[in-house]
């Protein structure tokens, strides 16, 4: 018999049955292995996922899905920066005003900086500077003023008028102005020396006030400077004279102004300081508070070498509870014991020199500025303010030397220098 593979035992053989796959599973099978996504998905992610598993038991389970996942749900943070060191103490900077370029000066790295001020303060005229980096500043020929400070670029509007006692209102130019305190929401003032009716006097405006205003009338002796001292304004006169304003508060923003008109004195050589540049200068003063006590620093100005000399004066009161108050100014010698001076209309200060690395060899040194007008005036007719009468006056060896060294601007056709207080 013939044989075949194709049946046993005399039946026919049959195939091995197949199983059935739906066309998706084929697909699936045939396609490769597609990589897992989750296995590599990023750091702040898997953190994120892990603020919403509450349960430490869950965070561990998850942790335990791969290396990478285990890495990201329990690293220690990093630790944190270091804060920030402190500034040194800090010197006011020179600002070298001008209505396009103006620049400052930094004491402490001896570097020139450029000051971005806004245009309306850039033409301003500087009057004077207060704590906190705040400016004072005449914006232009309708009397109009104003508070700025560059750091935050906040600014406050001051009034155009000056009320008299007679509540008569007049137009009035600051000349020199000094605050209080910083403008904030605690009552604060500005003390300023103002030209009204071409006649020099002391002005004052408080938060809410609608007007300048004084307190007793026109000052008889035309003030010289300005400072604020313990809580009350000291105004010294071109024959050193002293009158200080002691500012109250009362509700609903009313303010009233304790006025008291020192007896000072004539210390024994003031006709020989007048003497001495009579006909050929001039006598600046200024007044800086220093470790407690008020000084008056006398400049003493010649038309064609400038300046030449400082004496230092340390007010004294001898009877005080008088109406007008006796006292006299004191001749403090030719050191400062440790201290500098930085001279300024309505914004001098006095520094320890001890507590400025690198300032060692500046004790007893006066820093003064040009408050000068240049004897040409500009191309469209405008005073030119002069930056060339600037220095660093020794005490010791009564002799200057020009300040700030490096290139700096010789003249402004806005303003004269001021120092700063940022």
């Amino acid at each position: 018999m013939e044989q075949g593979g194709g049946s046993q035992g005399g039946r026919p053989a049959t195939a091995s049955p197949r199983p059935r796959t739906s066309p998706r599973v084929a697909a699936a099978a045939a396609a490769p292995a597609a990589v897992r996504p989750w296995g590599d998905v990023f750091d702040n992610v898997l953190v994120t996922v892990s603020r919403f598993l509450r349960c430490r038991a869950d965070r561990a389970q998850m942790a335990c899905v791969n290396k990478h996942w285990h890495a990201a749900v329990t690293r220690q943070p990093p630790p944190p920066l270091p804060p920030l060191p402190a500034l040194p103490p800090q010197l006011p900077w020179l600002i070298f005003p001008n209505t396009e370029t103006p620049t400052f000066y930094s004491a402490l790295t001896g570097r020139h900086h450029r000051c971005r001020l806004p245009p309306n303060a850039r033409r301003g005229r500087l009057c004077g500077s207060g704590d906190g980096g705040w400016l004072i500043l005449a914006l232009n020929s309708s009397h109009a003023h104003a508070l700025y400070n560059p750091n935050t670029g906040h600014s406050v509007p001051l009034p155009p008028g000056f009320t008299s006692q007679s509540d008569n209102e007049y137009p009035l130019v600051v000349r020199a102005a000094t605050l209080s305190a910083a403008p904030s929401p605690n009552p604060y003032m500005v003390a300023a020396i103002v030209l009204v009716r071409s006649r020099s006097t002391a002005a004052f405006w408080s938060e809410g006030s609608d007007s300048w205003f004084t307190s007793g009338g026109f000052l008889t002796v035309r003030p010289q400077d300005v400072v604020y001292f313990e809580g009350a304004f000291y105004f010294l006169t071109i024959r050193e004279g002293v009158i200080s304003f002691r500012p109250g508060y009362g509700p609903n923003g009313s303010v009233n102004i304790h006025r008291v008109e020192y007896e000072v004195q004539k210390r024994e050589d003031y006709d020989n300081d007048v003497a001495f540049v009579q006909g050929n200068g001039a006598v600046r003063r200024y007044l800086v508070v220093s470790r407690g006590r008020l000084l008056m620093v006398v400049r003493f100005v010649y038309d064609e070498m400038g300046t030449e000399m400082f004496r230092v004066f340390r007010f004294r009161v001898t009877v005080p509870f008088l109406r007008k108050p006796l006292a006299i100014w004191e001749h403090v010698g030719d050191q400062l014991d440790g201290r500098m001076l930085f001279l300024g209309p309505g914004c001098s200060r006095s520094f320890e020199v001890a507590q400025y690395d690198g300032f060692q060899d500046h004790e007893s040194m006066i820093f003064y500025l040009d408050e000068s007008f240049d004897s040409v005036p500009s191309a469209d007719g405008r005073r030119l303010y002069s930056f060339i009468d600037m220095g660093r006056y020794s005490m010791v060896d009564m002799t200057s030397v020009a300040w700030p060294p490096g290139d700096h601007p010789t003249r402004s056709d806005n303003a004269p220098p001021t120092w700063w207080l940022h």
